[in-house]
């Protein structure tokens, strides 16, 4: 339908003129941060816009909800301004039918927004972490490929077949070699855990060379004193929160199989889960706002209430997440509990909205003197 599309492409035309402006001020902050350290090492101007350019797909992530309520409000707030939302509830199309145009077009930018976090930010992230910190000359030497992270460690070599947040990883090999470069002892591990300013390896199976002839030993446990832990925390490590959803999974059966805390990444995986909810349910809430006449209201008067909803969102997200981490509140409650009230409060006024009918304004109403 002609107006279902005309009604989507202003929100999603809203939307990205919304991201740009959120997304353009918040590099230029971080480009202003990032002058500190330009001229530290090889860091220089072409670097730093390459770790901004690899920083950029975080940062939509991180501001698309706002993003898609100040982009609907602004563009449906533009579209009753000049009575084109009355025009086509005066020629027969419902609320309901509008309500539902507006729904598409927050469903396709959640779908975006899900895969961009879930394909792309993982990789840029790391990326970009890895950039900044070997032209700052912070790490030895790195090596990423398809068959695991190879990292120089002094007089070791160090191979990772899988690196988890948190500084732990599985299925390490550890080479040391002798002045020649030469191997005089293996370490493999099947998994380790940070210990101090290195690892503690679990399940290892240590192998050296003496006059020609290997020898083995096994050890449940065996520290390893190097800096690599440090090295990949610093350098390659992904928050759990720019991880995908495959990883993080993964992620928490390692931290169940080894009877780990694990109460942070669940919530974070189902706050990931919901991401998607969160931006329907920010469309959703913009269009009582803009229903009805708008001759007392202004973009400046929309514009605050969507970053005052935005910040509200925002504070109380946060908020429930410290009391459900204080008391042990179940972690998919503590993700739905304020997608749930915002979701509840857009219904609640697009009800109202519906109650007053048609060219009413429940919010920018004046008197009549």
């Amino acid at each position: 339908m002609i107006v279902n599309r005309y009604i989507q492409r202003n929100i999603h035309l809203g939307t990205l003129g919304a991201l740009l402006l959120l997304v353009s001020l918040s590099l230029f902050f971080t480009f202003v941060s990032e002058l500190d350290d330009m001229g530290k090492g090889n860091y220089g101007i072409l670097q730093v816009l390459e770790y901004l350019a690899l920083s950029t797909p975080g940062q939509i992530v991180e501001f698309l909800p706002l993003a898609v309520l100040l982009g609907s409000m602004l563009s449906l707030g533009a579209l009753a301004n000049n009575s084109e939302l009355i025009a086509m509830q005066a020629s027969g199309i419902t609320i309901q039918r509008l309500l539902g145009s507006v729904l598409q077009a927050a469903l396709v930018v959640a779908l975006l927004g899900f895969l961009l976090a879930d394909w792309i930010v993982p990789d840029s992230e790391i990326n970009a972490r890895r950039l900044k910190s070997l032209s700052l000359q912070q790490s030895s030497s790195v090596l990423d490929s398809k068959q695991g992270l190879w990292i120089k460690d002094e007089s070791r070599v160090v191979h990772v077949q899988n690196l988890l947040p948190n500084g732990y990883a599985r299925e390490i090999e550890i080479y040391q070699l002798d002045a020649d470069g030469n191997p005089r002892s293996m370490i493999w591990a099947e998994g380790a855990e940070p210990a101090g300013g290195g690892w503690e390896l679990h399940q290892v199976r240590q192998t050296t060379i003496t006059d020609g002839k290997a020898s083995s030993r096994i050890f449940d446990r065996l520290i390893y004193p190097g800096n690599v832990s440090h090295q990949l925390l610093q350098v390659l490590m992904v928050d759990p929160r720019q991880m995908s959803s495959s990883d993080l999974i993964a992620y928490l059966q390692f931290l169940d199989e080894n009877r780990l805390d694990a109460e942070v990444e669940r919530l974070i995986f189902w706050q990931k889960m919901f991401a998607p909810v969160t931006i329907v349910i920010m469309c959703l809430l913009a269009f009582p706002f803009v229903m009805g006449s708008q001759r007392q209201s202004n973009t400046g008067q929309r514009l605050l209430i969507g970053i005052l909803l935005g910040l509200s969102f925002a504070v109380i997200d946060r908020v429930l997440t410290q009391l459900g981490s204080q008391f042990g509140v179940n972690a998919f409650m503590v993700a739905l509990a304020p997608n749930l009230m915002f979701f509840t409060l857009a219904l609640y006024l697009i009800i109202g909205k519906q109650s007053l009918g048609v060219g009413s304004n429940l919010f920018f109403t004046r008197r009549k003197g």
